[in-house]
């Protein structure tokens, strides 16, 4: 029992730090998701050393959420990153910066169709 009560609070730390330190948007909602599910292994770990089945309504709730909160960050992040790259393909080509049209740069000294050996 107390082996897996500390290894909830020990995955409990490590995904708080994660969840704080980031580094994407992305990285602290897996975080958050984890942090859920160690939470809801909390709880079921309670129900079961204890056998009150009083908590179950509560883990049923932690998972809805969980699947919403995921689903819904999920759905924002593919929205942002859509209008973000809509934005960056209609003014950038390959050609803006001195790329050819495979997104190269040509190599110093060669011609920029390359060798047709």
């Amino acid at each position: 029992m107390s082996l897996v009560v500390g290894l909830l609070l020990a995955s409990g730390v490590l995904v708080t730090i994660r969840l704080v330190r980031g580094p994407s948007m992305l990285d602290r909602a897996v975080a958050l998701d984890a942090l859920v599910a160690v939470v809801m292994a909390g709880i079921g770990v309670l129900t079961a050393v204890r056998q009150i089945p009083f908590y179950l309504p509560a883990l049923l709730v932690l998972s809805f959420l969980g699947f919403t909160g995921s689903v819904s960050i999920a759905r924002f992040l593919a929205l942002r990153d859509e209008a973000g790259t809509d934005d960056a393909d209609e003014g950038e080509s390959p050609h803006a910066e001195g790329r050819n049209e495979n997104g190269r740069r040509p190599e110093p000294g060669g011609d920029e169709q390359g060798s047709a050996g």
